[in-house]
């Protein structure tokens, strides 16, 4: 009986003793950066931003192109991430600090608590965000997640350590987070002893599409850059460390960022440049030909925890988490089943709430905006920058490719069409030809949120079709057009059937209608009119133009009014709706089918003029850029400094209403 009882504890302590060996071997390093773009490394093909480390990390691991941050703001991403719950699901609905006084809820559990119950050794250097603080985490020193170089000689000790234990070890990074939102102190921080600055040329910089290409902005971005060259070279720093250990070649790291940056249409978004992140995987157990690859699978923030609770043979919660292991996907190009992601956002700062679920698959984005009757609240890092308060005092009506309106006042749903759209300004929710995409789209994200037990269903419903529409009224517009007569404009070239007034529509006939001049002249407006086309309809707004007879394209300027879908003849490319006739071609794909009502925006400023369709803006130009004598003499109108607004009859049915006029 004894031998059997001391056999027993034997078997025991090899038992034990086989899998302490077995998890020793499978450590975890997490590199975080904060506020990061996803296509801010040079391994993303930024050809600007210097980050050796972090490509050398992409060259022996996996990239992905396709990763998310399920919410754009530091503290809830950072539940999302400790946690693999939606935000919507595991309390840390905003910001823990301050008065926004977010909190995860009790009975949820962090990755360091998981692992502790597997005798893991624990670290957390640097930014954590999280409330409440975490107990079982084992090294926790206090540094500004800002010295880098002091959280890498932290990491040094850490790694250094003599234990038995298998190690987690997170190093949560403060850049690139905007340590000043103006000048002079753009750039790093805090400056080590040893640390080596880049310094980066604002001039060199490709602005993204995002952001208005102004000198705020690019020297802005300027020490964004350098903040992140300065955390690469504590990357590298750590992974020598890492190295130096001996411990490299059983360590799973993961380098990647909470969100992207704090710039207006970033931070808090769940467009783009909020939510697309950098993600790198380096797997040391895969072999040598695994090295490298490119992976094409939707990932998220929530796949984090249950990846790491999957290399190292921890036991999850009770309850289920909302992401899965992307282990599977490490080292392959494509993984069949990884084609959508799901996001979720609350709040930013206590006194943000806007809550957003969104769908993401290869080819189409589903945002739905649970409070799209409120103004979005930008967060305060977003209103202290110096790009939104130019913007605000240059009065610009475009932020990047949105306009400002449209930036501060969504749609309840938007469906945007990211192959064809990836800058997210053409909403497709409401055209006809989407309702099934939008329906598709809809009914998955409804089963995601039903699983994921999102409270905010009680509350609220996701419309599946397009039924509503948004009312235009802005008192500061004086109105061009009383609804009864032609009271305030003058006709010219009427000898068929000229313009007339028809149920309170102004309407250009089939059979005539001429050029109809307003009596007053404007030098820079908005302007600001509904029309309605019918099939193969051509029309035109003159603006700054002479009361002429003939030929108003070339002695004004003409913005052409067309249906580009149903116009008979081959059309160039300067002549599609919202042109400037025979000289700058306009975007296509905002104007809706013939016969509905299209609202417009005609913006002239000094040279400047664009030109917004149905919320979208399809041209904005400078006509002091045009140099080309030819057109020049042409169109001796894009001179002009004052003229006439018109509307121009080519023989088409067009009806015009709601026609406003603010002047600057």
């Amino acid at each position: 009986m004894r031998f059997l009882f001391q056999l027993l504890v034997i078997t025991c302590l090899t038992h034990t003793s086989n899998s302490l060996f077995s998890a020793e071997q499978r450590n975890v390093l997490i590199l975080f950066s904060d506020n990061q773009n996803w296509n801010d490394c040079g391994c993303y093909g930024n050809q600007i931003v210097k980050t050796p480390n972090i490509d050398q990390l992409a060259r022996e691991g996996t990239r992905y192109e396709q990763a998310f941050a399920t919410t754009a703001s530091c503290g809830p991403c950072r539940g999302v991430f400790y946690t693999g719950l939606h935000v919507h699901a595991n309390g840390q609905y905003g910001h823990p600090h301050g008065d926004h006084n977010f909190r995860l809820k009790p009975k949820v559990k962090t990755i360091f608590s998981l692992l502790a119950q597997n005798h893991y050794r624990t670290g957390m250097i640097g930014k954590y965000h999280l409330f409440p603080e975490d107990t079982t985490i084992d090294f926790k020193p206090k540094i500004n997640g800002y010295r880098v170089q002091g959280m890498a000689d932290l990491a040094d000790d850490f790694l250094k350590q003599k234990s038995d234990q298998p190690f987690f070890l997170v190093m949560g990074f403060h850049d690139p987070h905007p340590t000043s939102r103006t000048q002079p102190e753009w750039g790093v921080k805090v400056k080590e002893q040893g640390m080596a600055l880049e310094t980066y040329d604002p001039d060199s910089i490709t602005v993204p599409s995002y952001l208005p290409d102004r000198p705020e902005v690019r020297q802005g971005l300027a020490g964004y850059y350098q903040q992140i060259s300065y955390m690469d070279t504590a990357v590298g720093r750590i992974l020598q460390s890492l190295k130096a250990a001996g411990k490299a070649d059983n360590t799973l790291v993961i380098f990647t960022s909470d969100h992207g940056s704090s710039e207006p249409g970033a931070m808090a978004n769940h467009y783009e440049p909020g939510v697309r992140i950098p993600f790198i995987v380096r797997n040391p157990k895969l072999k040598q030909e695994s090295a490298g690859v490119v992976s094409d699978s939707l990932v998220s923030l929530l796949d984090v925890t249950p990846t790491i609770l999957d290399w190292t043979n921890t036991k999850g919660p009770k309850y289920p988490l909302h992401g899965r292991s992307v282990l599977p996907t490490v080292g392959k190009t494509n993984t069949p089943g990884w084609d959508e992601t799901f996001l979720s956002h609350v709040f930013h700062e206590v006194t943000m709430y806007y809550p957003m679920r969104t769908i993401r698959t290869r080819d189409f984005k589903l945002i739905w905006n649970l409070e799209w009757r409120s103004k979005y609240p930008l967060p305060i890092d977003t209103l202290s920058r110096a790009t939104w308060n130019e913007t605000l005092r240059l009065q610009e009506p475009l932020l990047g490719q949105r306009t400002v309106k449209k930036f501060l006042f969504r749609d309840e749903v938007e469906l945007y069409d990211l192959k064809n759209d990836p800058d997210e300004v053409i909403n497709l929710a409401c055209q006809p030809e989407f309702q099934a995409v939008r329906k598709t789209l809809s009914e998955k994200l409804l089963k995601h949120l039903e699983q994921t037990d999102d409270l905010w269903l009680k509350q609220y419903t996701l419309p599946v079709s397009c039924n509503t529409t948004a009312a235009d009224q802005q008192s500061e517009y004086k109105s061009l057009f009383n609804g009864r007569d032609l009271t305030g404009w003058t006709l010219k070239r009427a000898n068929r059937k000229g313009y007339h007034v028809e149920e309170g529509k102004l309407i250009c006939p089939a059979e005539g209608g001429g050029f109809l001049f307003t009596e007053h002249e404007y030098s820079d407006f908005s302007l600001k009119f509904d029309f309605k086309l019918t099939k193969g309809a051509n029309n035109g707004i003159a603006v700054r133009c002479p009361l002429v007879d003939q030929r108003p394209a070339y002695a004004g300027i003409e913005i052409q009014v067309l249906d580009n879908k149903g116009y008979p003849k081959k059309l160039k490319p300067t002549q599609y709706h919202g042109s400037v006739y025979d000289v700058i071609p306009a975007k296509r794909g905002a104007l809706k089918p013939a016969g509905e009502w299209n609202h417009e925006e005609i913006i002239y400023r000094g040279s400047q003029i664009t030109v917004i369709v149905n919320d979208i803006p399809v041209l904005r130009t400078d006509l002091a850029k045009i140099t080309d004598a030819e057109i020049l003499t042409k169109h001796p109108g894009l001179k002009n400094r004052r003229g006439h607004i018109g509307l121009l009859g080519h023989g088409s049915h067009v009806e015009y209403k709601n026609i406003l006029i603010k002047e600057f």
